[in-house]
């Protein structure tokens, strides 16, 4: 399965079914937008480049999430980091997941009818256990909040659940899609069922109660916001060593989380009734951009120049996990942070001797700052060494190491990156609502910057309200803010691309907001596939 990067955790049978579910909207001019919503981990280009394929839509007609359900089948990425813990790309199941996807967009098309969106939006309760912050200690540290304690980490959360009711031109209910960020991470790694987990099980909680009342084709999305620090576990269970939810049975905690987050749409949905009806103007524009250098606008950092991203980095943490889902134990990231400085110390010393430009590994890195690099994504090394065959570490320490290290035995891995570094970054307009789909998990306070932003730049456009769109059209881990980044949890330790990547995400995104409202084209870049002889090293199949 992907989602907790864990080898072990493999299907051995089916909790509840995987489904795609799609929207599709066209104005009177013609114009056309196609949603698309799957209970899987998250959206891979691969499969984003094949699903526009077989559609034969153009590239900004086509918006593609991820509810991030951990507890679905994986190696559907056509890049090493996303495949290590699925033995490689898998196209029996790649081809599962397009297929259906291509169909739900298909069924959408064919039954489309003349109808009406209209908007609300709602608050959890506070006192509905439904989502809590899990790196309090870096939310924190940004300045635009109210700090919080360990007992108030369901108060450093977005609770605002936003929600589209379509309907028919008689009122009749034909499909809701709303966004709440929580983690879909009720069900455990030790729990081996396919699981659509919270999202998609309140999606079949509400779609099976418009059914029996009389609605037989409902669709019910519930879709991912800014979700990166946000977990619907907040009970620590000793025996298990781990946060879980409401009910130490993930099942039933499952459960829980799901009827609420259901039972707030199924209000909301009641609610929009009163509201009025969206106009019917559609637009979008989507654009690919290098994450891996990117010069950073000086006001998104206080005013300082000369800041840039470089390549994607995973640090440390990333083995180590989250309170919900462990990693390598204390001992074991002691070893390799110890092993990590002694490669960076090497490679200082050998790098000097050459007469190579070099940093002191104990000082901060001029981009990725104070981060403990494992996994150097973006140059295709593993523990600062680019020969991965002849890693230090035999290969039975861990089937990640034995597996990566025969894949550079096979000689191709020095073709692309470990992790994609081009990526797509989408605005879609629906009436006076903004939508802007992002390649990652956002944490709250870098979903809300992101958000505050765009809405500044479409108030004389008319738009009154942006949404961010999760997981969305590819994947490149997480996005915090500089000041979360300097925490380096987990969290900031996966933020791939340094410590301005959310001030790049924002330097880009208001470059792509100009572009939008003053109608010019996209940009063309685009990224490479791989070669046939890439893909033979990294599939296995089944």
């Amino acid at each position: 399965m992907l989602g907790w990067g864990d080898n072990l955790h493999v299907v051995k049978g089916v909790a509840t079914p995987l489904y795609a579910r799609a929207i599709t909207l066209r104005d009177e001019n013609g114009k056309c937008i196609l949603w698309l919503c799957l209970d899987l981990a998250f959206i891979t280009e691969a499969m984003r480049r094949t699903i526009i394929a077989r559609l034969g839509c153009r590239e900004d007609e086509i918006t593609i999430s991820a509810t991030h359900t951990h507890s679905a089948p994986g190696g559907i990425s056509d890049y090493v980091i996303y495949s290590l813990s699925c033995d490689g790309f898998q196209p029996e199941i790649f081809e599962t997941y397009v297929a259906g996807s291509v169909e739900a967009v298909r069924e959408a098309l064919k039954n489309e009818v003349a109808g009406r969106i209209r908007f609300v939006t709602g608050h959890f309760p506070t006192d509905e256990p439904v989502a809590f912050n899990r790196s309090i200690r870096a939310y924190n540290r940004n300045p635009e909040v109210k700090k919080r304690s360990r007992t108030e980490r369901h108060l450093a959360v977005d609770r605002e659940m936003t929600l589209l009711r379509f309907e028919d031109t008689m009122g009749k209910p034909l499909a809701l899609w709303n966004w709440f960020p929580v983690h879909p991470t009720s069900m455990h790694r030790d729990r081996h069922d396919i699981h659509s987990d919270n999202k998609g099980l309140a999606a079949t909680l509400l779609e099976d109660e418009f059914r029996a009342d009389g609605t037989p084709n409902f669709v019910a999305v519930f879709a991912q916001g800014a979700a990166g620090d946000v977990s619907p576990n907040f009970k620590y269970y000793r025996f298990l060593k781990e946060k879980r939810g409401a009910d130490r049975n993930d099942t039933e905690s499952c459960l829980i989380n799901a009827k609420l987050q259901a039972a707030q749409a199924r209000k909301l949905f009641q609610v929009a009734k009163t509201e009025p009806s969206l106009d019917p103007v559609l637009g979008g524009i989507l654009e690919y951009r290098d994450l891996a250098n990117v010069a950073v606008s000086p006001e998104y950092v206080g005013g300082q120049t000369g800041l840039k991203t470089g390549p994607a980095e995973f640090g440390a943490p990333q083995l180590a996990g989250t309170a919900e889902g462990r990693g390598a134990p204390p001992a074991v990231m002691l070893f390799v942070r110890i092993v990590i400085k002694i490669c960076q110390l090497y490679n200082y010393f050998l790098d000097r001797f050459q007469g190579r430009e070099t940093h002191w590994p104990w000082s901060d890195h001029p981009v990725q700052g104070n981060k403990v690099r494992v996994i150097s994504a973006g140059l295709s090394e593993l523990f600062e060494t680019g020969r991965v065959k002849d890693l230090v570490f035999p290969d039975w320490v861990h089937p990640t190491i034995g597996m990566i290290k025969n894949w550079g035995r096979r000689g191709q891995l020095k073709q692309r990156p470990f992790a994609p570094q081009i990526l797509p970054l989408q605005l879609v307009r629906i009436g006076d609502l903004l939508f802007a789909a992002v390649p990652a998990e956002f944490t709250t306070i870098a979903g809300a910057r992101l958000r505050k932003m765009l809405e500044s730049e479409f108030i004389s456009a008319g738009i009154r309200r942006v949404v961010i769109q999760g997981y969305a059209n590819a994947f490149s881990s997480y996005v915090v803010t500089p000041e979360e980044y300097v925490q380096q949890g987990y969290e900031g330790g996966c933020t791939l691309f340094g410590r301005w990547t959310l001030p790049a995400y924002l330097t880009l995104f208001k470059d792509l907001s100009g572009k939008f409202l003053r109608e010019e084209a996209p940009g063309t870049l685009r990224p490479v596939p791989p070669t046939a002889e890439y893909m033979s090293v990294i599939t296995r199949r089944m």
